[in-house]
């Protein structure tokens, strides 16, 4: 187990995952944002010292400090590695954990803007429960949607430096006339948490930059634009492995995309 600082979405489990690929002996790696912890599953004769781990981890910009290490025994005692994973993801596409964090991030903050249009009582009852379980799937399709993108851009060895997406940011911040400290609070009081919200705008401009620079680049009009990024996107999710660890959650995306005509996953650009 190792204290790790500095993650805030499903960002960060993918660097800390990524940074961990060359190790040989790693069965898995199991990333809790929240409590600032990541857990090792490793063949002992495989990897003997966890220290170039913590290394590892420390040098893709998370500081990681080696805190406890377990025997086989004393983490079937403890959990399995699946039970462990539903605790804190929700689903995975390939090596991009998604996590409950994040599924609990953007649902409340949905949550709170039905309450506010809608008053208190918008989801109680029947309807209000099938409203709830439409915003559940829609987050979850949503999250797992940036997850298929992100991966195969991951997979192109595309990234953004960090000063231009720093750069970005501030642009953004200009735009809506406003300082940082005053986006903060403005985040704290809709529920969004400063650092969360500053990730996803990264995945966000990583997305839109490769689209428009690898893509899209020297497409003539938006419907030459609309029709390749279709492509690029199905087959990119053709090719995703998606694996839901929330199983009820999975049956509401299900029986949401079902009901829906052409499914959750359609995506305009």
């Amino acid at each position: 187990m190792l204290d790790v600082q500095g993650m805030s979405c499903s960002g960060c489990v993918y660097q800390i995952k990524t940074s961990l690929s060359g190790f040989k002996g790693i069965k898995d790696v199991i990333v809790d944002v929240s409590g600032g912890r990541v857990d090792v599953f490793y063949d002992s004769t495989q990897l003997k010292d966890l220290g170039p781990v913590a290394s590892a981890i420390t040098d893709a910009g998370y500081p990681a400090t080696l805190k406890r290490t377990m025997t086989r025994v004393e983490i079937e005692k403890e959990s399995n590695i699946f039970s462990s994973r539903s605790k804190l993801y929700i689903a995975a596409v390939g090596d991009w954990d998604i996590s409950r964090d994040d599924f609990d991030a953007e649902l409340s903050h949905a949550r709170k803007r039905y309450v506010k249009a809608y008053g208190k009582t918008v989801f109680t009852g029947d309807q209000g429960n099938a409203l709830l379980q439409r915003l559940q799937s829609q987050v979850a399709s949503s999250l797992i949607s940036e997850g298929i993108q992100m991966q195969e851009i991951r997979k192109a060895g595309f990234k953004l430096p960090a000063k231009t997406v720093e750069l970005e940011f501030n642009d953004f911040l200009s735009q809506k006339g406003t300082t940082p400290q005053q986006f903060e609070q403005a985040l704290k009081d809709s529920g969004y948490d400063y650092d969360y919200f500053f990730k996803k705008f990264e995945s966000r401009l990583t997305i839109d930059s490769y689209l428009n620079d690898k893509v899209l680049s020297g497409l003539a009009n938006d419907r030459e634009k609309k029709k390749h990024y279709s492509d690029w996107y199905n087959n990119a999710r053709l090719l995703a492995k998606v694996v839901y660890y929330d199983k009820n959650l999975e049956k509401i995306v299900k029986n949401s995309s079902a009901g829906s005509g052409c499914g959750s996953s359609c995506t305009k650009k």
